[in-house]
Parts: structure tokens; sequence; C-alpha cells
């Protein structure tokens, strides 16, 4: 119950701090005239119980109508509410004189004063004296009545009634004198508050505001200066004036200038930003940045009056001047330099350039000067560079990268960038400088020779497995051969003639096995020598090929195979990539098992980088996760009952490797496997 009578008592807010004002005033004379009429009907209902009737008639109005204003307060109808509040009490009081003794009475002597300063505060002089004005006249009309018998103004009224209205009114008139002296109080608590504030701003401002009269001639006189005005010119406010003023002091070489900005101020244009030279006091030629506002007079449709500040930008002239001649300096240095060079601020900001920079990007030196690398270069490398420039920035140390670069043709390069930090007479880092040199063709040099040593290695210690695989392999069917030429020559010496037959066939069988290991030998130690004239084949026509050869296997085993061409072209040598696929499918056929319906797929796909994946699935007995790593090994045999020596897939990765591509397997034992194998170059539709 408190906390919402001390909603109903605090007046609203508003974002506008005028309408706060007048809302809080009209809110305390409101709360206020609701207290007026309970004295009045007190006194009527204990001591003239006769007029009762007519005093709650009053009352209840007063009350409904203060209580309306209340409602339209707190929905933000503060005007209205007062125009109201005005009225509606005016209008009680004239009832209240014109049914009393007229122009003698409480209502007439106290109420219409009390109604005039409530317009005064509420809503201005101008409502003040309309009240004024309308109250002398209904006093006046009232005169009249008394004078001619149509009011009775020979009442006598209980002096304890005029007392009790007094009680009611007196009151009313020391709030809205308290709200009077509150407003004022308020106001000269905000000047003084103004003032100081506008004194510690002039002691440490280095701008001063003016204001000047311009008569009908055209001619302008200063009649006030304030702010750090003595500061800027040396000169007291009488003495600059009485000097010649503004006119006396500009530096012959802006008189145009100045005479362009008045001109603006006569067509009732602002002037902002305008910089002019001036002497001061002491004969120090100054720069000032001068902005001023034509006060013009509509009804003469000329100007009156000139408002305006002037602000002091000698020492930025003075550093701007310095820079452009260090600038000059600096560009003599810089294009000198045949690589790309740049100077940038600390917030990583063109500062100057030199012309193999701007050949490069192919914009003009203002396209440039100003602007951040996000607006030149391309984000991903701006972003790059701008990581440079921080690191530089805070580590305060020289630093060297290399680095890719894209010019204005789109053309990527490597460059080497050696970025140092600038700083300032105190050390402090206020920029960074660097030089970029292209390195395209050295760093694809390092680049190739880093891929040279990386393939010797493995070369290196594929030899070495190819060594020891070479000598155990080799090694078993020579002990066969010798073997069974001991058996041979002692049969012979015992003259076992029958046995020659079944030990020559077992020593031709391992000089078979040898040729094959010889042969295959051979074929691995051609690829990446003997190498055929890379071309642009179909994929299709390679598989389709591949197929023809292996028709035989795959119908004796009635392998089903299923190819969805995608009409990709592949580059690179057609024979060996024939061989590829003929080992993969040769491969899948062999390892079917007993499935019932033998499938080989191929086809291809896309990795994330957009590029194909080839492949050949089959449905066969897949390969144990523990031999997975070990079968594109030298002469490594799942099961060594199969035909063959076990190198063709040595041979299908060699191969791929020497298209710079690779090759990889998914397989789950009982389900099939797949090979996955990549040609890097422009494969192609």
């Amino acid at each position: 119950m408190m906390a919402w009578f001390g909603r109903f008592l605090h007046p609203p807010t508003f974002d506008d701090d005028q309408l706060d004002h007048q809302a809080y005033l009209l809110n305390v004379i409101v709360l206020g005239l609701i207290i007026v009429p309970l004295p009045y009907l007190a006194y009527t209902l204990f001591f003239s119980p006769q007029g009762a009737g007519r005093a709650l008639a009053q009352a209840g109005v007063s009350e409904a109508i203060n209580l309306f204003l209340l409602f339209l307060l707190r929905r933000g109808h503060v005007r209205t509410a007062s125009i109201l509040q005005v009225s509606a009490f005016w209008l009680f009081f004239t009832v209240s004189a014109v049914t009393g003794i007229g122009v003698q009475g409480e209502s007439y002597m106290l109420g219409y004063p009390l109604v005039i300063m409530i317009a005064g505060i509420l809503l201005g002089s101008t409502a003040a004296l309309t009240t004024t004005a309308l109250s002398l006249v209904a006093g006046l009309g009232m005169v009249y009545a008394s004078e001619t018998g149509l009011l009775n103004s020979n009442i006598v009224r209980p002096v304890f009634l005029t007392w009790v209205l007094s009680f009611a009114i007196f009151p009313m008139s020391g709030l809205l004198q308290y709200l009077s002296s509150r407003i004022v109080n308020k106001a000269l608590k905000r000047a003084r508050v103004s003032e100081e504030k506008y004194r510690l701003i002039s002691k440490v401002s280095s701008d001063y505001a003016f204001e000047s009269k311009v008569n009908e001639n055209g001619e302008a006189e200063t009649i006030w200066l304030g702010g750090a005005f003595e500061k800027m010119t040396g000169y007291t406010s009488e003495e600059y004036i009485s000097a010649g003023g503004w006119y006396a002091h500009i530096h012959p070489d802006d008189l145009e200038k100045d005479s362009q900005d008045m001109q603006n101020l006569f067509n009732n244009k602002d002037v902002l930003g305008s910089e002019i030279r001036t002497y001061t006091k002491s004969g120090e030629i100054r720069w000032e940045r001068v902005y001023a506002h034509p006060i013009w007079n509509a009804e003469e449709n000329r100007l009156t009056g000139i408002l305006g500040a002037v602000q002091d930008i000698t020492e930025q002239k003075v550093a701007e001047e310095k820079l452009r001649e260090t600038l000059l300096r600096q560009n003599a240095i810089l294009n000198n330099i045949p690589d790309m060079a740049w100077l940038k601020d600390i917030n990583s900001r063109y500062i100057a350039v030199n012309e193999q920079f701007l050949r490069v990007c192919e914009l003009k030196e203002e396209d440039v000067v100003g602007k951040t690398d996000h607006e030149i270069w391309d984000p991903k490398f701006a972003d790059l560079y701008r990581i440079d420039d921080l690191e530089v920035i805070q580590s305060g140390i020289r630093k060297t990268v290399e680095e890719f670069q894209k010019d204005s043709k789109g053309r990527e390069y490597w460059v080497e960038t050696t970025k140092t930090p600038i700083r300032n007479e105190k050390g402090e880092v206020i920029g960074t400088t660097g030089i970029a040199r292209e390195i395209t063709e050295r760093k694809l040099a390092e680049i190739e020779q880093e891929h040279l040593i990386t393939e010797l290695g493995a070369k290196n210690a594929e030899l070495e497995r190819f060594t020891y695989t070479v000598s155990h392999d080799l090694k078993s069917p020579l002990v066969t051969i010798t073997g069974f030429l001991g058996y041979i020559e002692q049969d012979a010496r015992a003259g076992k003639f029958d046995s020659f037959s079944r030990d020559i066939n077992r020593i031709r069988h391992a000089v078979d096995k040898m040729q094959h290991l010889l042969n295959d030998l051979l074929e691995i130690s051609r690829i990446g020598r003997m190498v055929n004239e890379p071309v642009e084949t179909a994929f299709g026509e390679i598989v389709s090929d591949a197929i023809t050869l292996l028709d035989g296997s795959i119908t004796k085993k009635h392998v089903q195979v299923d190819f969805a061409d995608q009409g990709l072209i592949v580059y690179g040598d057609r024979t060996r990539l024939m061989e590829v696929l003929l080992n993969l499918i040769e491969n899948a056929v062999k390892f079917m098992g007993d499935q019932p319906k033998p499938r080989i797929r191929i086809g291809s796909s896309k990795n994330q980088q957009g590029s194909p994946v080839f492949f050949v699935e089959d449905n066969g007995i897949g390969i144990e996760p523990q031999y997975q790593d070990r079968i594109f090994g030298l002469f490594n045999k799942l099961d060594a009952n199969t035909e063959g020596t076990g190198i063709g897939l040595t041979l299908v990765k060699r191969i791929v490797e020497i298209h710079y591509g690779k090759i990889w397997l998914e397989s789950h034992p009982g389900k099939g496997t797949t090979f996955y194998f990549t040609i890097p170059g422009p494969a192609k539709k």
C-alpha cells in the first residue's frame, strides 16, 4: 500500500529534461490543489450545513478534475494537462466569485492571483498574461453585475469563513512561491556550474568563441570574445578590437580566402573548418581553423550577426609540413629500391609506398596511402600481413618471412619480406617499414629439392628392402637347383635313371620361378626411368581396355564388373596407368574366394578439395587388418598358393607415386576390399 502511495505521489519521468521539469511542477501543484477544497468543505459541513450541497458539488468537481489531470500527466500529456489545470482552476474561482460576492470575495482577490502564478509557472509568461487579462475582464463583468443588481455584493460573510478560505489559498500560494524560488535557484546553480566549466575549459582549451554583429552596410563588428582568446592571440578583447580586430590580423595571402568565407555567410551558409593564418600580438604567424554560423534576419532577409569558434591548428600544420618533407625524402629513397617497399603507421595504414609497390597492385599512390592491407590485398593475405605487423610492433624486433602474395592480375608468387619497427625519439614503436623481394624461382627450386630429397630417402629405404628381398627370394630357387643337382648326381652314380625326369622338372620349375622374379625385378627397375610420353587419356578407355585383356579370368570366375564412367580425363603414361588397372582388377578376381555373386565396381568420387579419387571395389575375401600395412611391400603374398610373385601391388604403388599420386585401401575381412588412388594433374571432364 505504501509503495503504491509513493508511486502515486512521485511525478513521471521522460527523456526530455524540459518535459521532466514541467511534469514535476504540475504534479506538485495538482497534489496541492487536491488538498485546497478540504478546509472549506469541513467548515461548511460543521458550521454552515445549509451550504453543504454547494460545497460538496464544488469539492467533487474539483477533485475529479485533479484526478483526471494526474491521469493525463502519467500518460505523458503534460502540456495538455497543464492547460486544462489552469483553465479548470480559473473557471472554478470564476464560478465561486460569481456565486459569491464578486470582486470583493476571496475567489477574486486571492484565487485569481493564484491561477495567474500557476499559469506562469506551468505554461510561461504568455499564459500568465492571458490569464491576467481574462481575470480583469471577468472582474469588470462582476462589477457591472453588482452595479446593475444582477449580483448581490452586500452579503455578509462570516469572518471565520474568510480565514478558512485563506487557510486553503495561502499554503497554495506559499507552495507556488517555493516552486518559483526552487526554479530560480536551480537556474542560478546551473549557471554557476556552467560558468565554472566554461572557465576551466578556457584555461585548458586552445580554442576561442566569438560573436559579431553585422550592420545594414554589411560591416561586421566583434562584440564578444571568449574561451582561450587571450592565450591564442596575446591580446585582451579590448586590445584586439582597438587594434583592428579580425581583419587587421589576417595574413595577406589568406585575405581572399576569408573574403570567400564572408560571402558564404552573406548567402546564409555555414563556414566549416576554413583554415586561415593570423598574426598574434608578438607578430607570430598562427594557423587557425574557423567555424562560423550566420545569424539571419528573415524579415529583413539579411545577415545580422555571426557566431563562431576558432581553433588553433598551428602544431598540426607544422607537423604536416615536417611529415611532407620527410615523405619527400622517403619517397626518393623508396623509389630507388627495385623491390616493393613501404612505410606503415601503428594501425598498419600505409604512409608511403614506392613505384614497384604501385606497379604490383596497379593502383595510384592516393589510392594506397591511408589504406590498410584489407583495402588493397586479398583478405587471406591481408590477415597474415596484419599478424606479422602486430608481431613486429609488439616485439620491436625485425622479422623476415617467406609468404605468398597475389598481384592485380591474380598471379600468386613467393616473396621474402623483411619488416622493421619504426621508432620515435622516445624509442616507442610508431609504425613499420617493409621490403618484399620476389623469390618464386628460388622457392620452387627449394621445394623441388626437398621433394627430391624426400623421394631419394624413400627410394634408398626401398632399395634396402629390395636388396634384402632379392637376396632372400632368389636364394630359394638356387638352393632348390643345387639340391636337386646333387640328387641327380647320386641317382646317376646309382643308376636310378627313373628319378631323372622328376628331378629335372623340379629344377626347371625353380629356374622358371627365378626367371619370373628376375623379370619382375627388371620391370620394377624400369618404372620411373623408362617413362612413355604423358598424354591426356579418357579414364573410361583405360578401364575398358583392362577389362578386355582380363576377360578370360573374369568370365572363368563369373565376376560381374560394373563401371560408372563420369567422363574424366587423366594425364600420364597411358601404358603404366593401364598396368595399375590390370593389377587391381586381376587381384580382385584372384581373391574372390567362394563368393556366390562375385562383383567388381570401378568408378570415381571427389575429395574435400574437389579432386577426383578413383577406386576398384570388390566383394571378395578381404584383408585382415594386420596385413593391410604390408600389402604394397615387395614380394608380399597373403596366400603362398596363389599364382604370381607378389610384386603386382608394389608395381601399382610405384606407378601411382611417379604420377605424384597416392594409393590406399579399405578392407573388411569377408566383405571385400576397395583400393583408392589419385592421379594429380589436369584431370577434367
